[in-house]
């Protein structure tokens, strides 16, 4: 069974060999290429959840490019210790400042791409269903509600012949043909609806094709940006711990080397800095610990602002997404459960009724031809039907802030581990920052204790008895 000690061995030499690459002995260099293979599948898993989540998409190209970059780490990086040490840098800034940035810009593209295109998407519905509207509101024309006046008109023909037109009916009838039809002048409404709907047509297409194009440029670029971020993080990074100040650079960690550092000192009797006093323990931190100084707690803070921004930004154009579709499907639900307006039609006509053989008979007559119009507000095939975004969106976004409010959790846990790393690629470089903190923190000591000198000094000077110790002594004298 595998105890915890020679796991521990285990990776001590394994971050040694990948460190140095300079171990002889076919084992070692056997276990030396599959770490470098096991760093290019990580490169390439971690692109391929880049792809992923930028919606780029993971066709057969961007496979093709994904395996051939994760060659080309893994062949580099079994020969250049700097390509080691970058790729190390990379994985680590995607969990600081630079990834944050990254997946910032990762969720705005996601937002503007789902929730603005659902918003465009609904207005578009909403015309439509208001032009299909009209346009069942002009066919109605052709129906209601002149059928019920042409059917009004020939009923009272149709009575009238009888009785008033033909009175003589007894002895012969009239033949005649009575044409009654309505002509409704609806070409100008037809022309300037159709103008309408194609007016809509071409600007739904013109902003549905910009949208896809910015949609699949917006996704590259949001890539692209989010790499180059990171990148050029790595890069500052790198080049401030290798460049001629890199003494000042990270002051305020203390490493095992440090620790070591400070031993060889004391025993060549040389001026030593541990252990800290209760204000430096505040101040420097011994890595890598989980402790985390004020500082880096405001530093932790600083790095969810952005975050707690953004998320803001989404949450509110979602909500409005939500608003317009909860507005959409309320009133279109309200206006077609209102009932149809019933309008009464009544036409009445007077008659008067002559009998030729009795006179005295004959009267007028009041004969009413009745009708309901029923009229609907809204027409049910044209209800609109929005749609909804918030599922797609917030799914990949939940996960993102969730990522998010991780990293900034263990920032600062992720800046001790990448000094350390980047201390174990360089460490002559490391032992410059060492001796220029070593030697700050004596200054600082030195400074303190002058101080400390200077105050009990003047406390001294202010006191009476400095001055005046034969006056002072005798009212003691007295009192006592």
């Amino acid at each position: 069974m595998i105890t915890i000690a020679q796991i521990t061995t285990m990776l001590s030499h394994g971050k040694k060999l990948f460190v140095s690459g300079k171990e002889s002995g076919w084992k070692n260099r056997a276990c030396f290429a599959c770490l470098c293979l096991l760093l290019g599948l990580i490169m390439t898993a971690w692109l391929l959840l880049v792809f992923h989540l930028s919606k780029v998409g993971i066709g057969l190209v961007n496979v093709i490019i994904v395996l051939l970059f994760g060659a080309a780490i893994s062949i580099l990086a079994f020969f250049f210790k700097s390509v080691r040490c970058i790729s190390l840098l990379f994985l680590l800034a995607c969990g600081m400042r630079e990834g944050r940035n990254a997946l910032v810009a990762i969720g705005g593209s996601i937002v503007v791409f789902n929730n603005v295109k659902n918003i465009l998407g609904n207005l578009k519905i909403l015309a439509d269903s208001i032009i299909c509207n009209l346009e069942a509101k002009r066919l109605s024309l052709k129906v209601m509600p002149f059928d019920l006046y042409i059917k009004a008109l020939r009923s009272i023909y149709k009575y009238a012949k009888q009785i008033f037109f033909n009175p003589f009916s007894d002895i012969f009838r009239i033949s005649d043909d009575f044409q009654c039809y309505a002509k409704i002048s609806d070409g100008k409404l037809k022309i300037l609806l159709n103008e309408t709907k194609q007016q809509i047509q071409t600007v739904s297409s013109d902003i549905s094709s910009l949208l896809d194009i910015l949609t699949v440029a917006g996704r590259i670029a949001s890539l692209l940006i989010g790499v180059s971020i990171i990148l050029i993080g790595t890069w500052m990074f790198l080049k401030k711990f290798l460049g001629q100040n890199n003494a000042k650079f990270e002051k305020s960690y203390i490493t095992k080397r440090f620790v070591e550092y400070d031993a060889a000192r004391r025993q060549r009797n040389a001026p030593c800095v541990l252990p800290f006093n209760k204000k430096e323990q505040n101040v420097y931190i011994r890595i890598p610990s989980l402790k985390t100084s004020k500082k880096q707690k405001r530093k932790m803070v600083l790095f969810l602002i952005p975050v707690v921004k953004n998320t803001l930004i989404w949450s509110l154009i979602s909500f409005l997404d939500f608003m317009l579709y909860w507005l959409i499907h309320t009133v279109s639900d309200n206006l077609q459960s209102l009932h149809p307006v019933s309008v009464p039609i009544a036409v009445s006509f007077a008659h008067t009724k002559v009998d030729i053989i009795n006179l005295h008979e004959s009267g007028r007559t009041v004969s009413n031809y009745t009708n309901i119009l029923e009229i609907k507000l809204f027409e049910p095939q044209c209800a609109p039907k929005p749609e909804l975004s918030l599922s797609t969106t917030w799914v990949p976004l939940g996960i993102l802030i969730s990522v998010l409010l991780f990293l900034g959790l263990i920032s600062a846990f992720l800046i001790q581990i990448k000094l350390l790393v980047i201390a174990s690629f360089y460490p002559d470089k490391e032992l410059e920052r060492i001796a220029h903190l070593h030697q700050k923190i004596l200054e600082e000591r030195s400074q303190l204790t002058s101080v400390t000198e200077s105050q009990r000094l003047k406390k001294i000077i202010s006191r009476a008895d400095f001055w005046f110790p034969i006056i002072t002594r005798k009212h003691c004298v007295k009192s006592q």
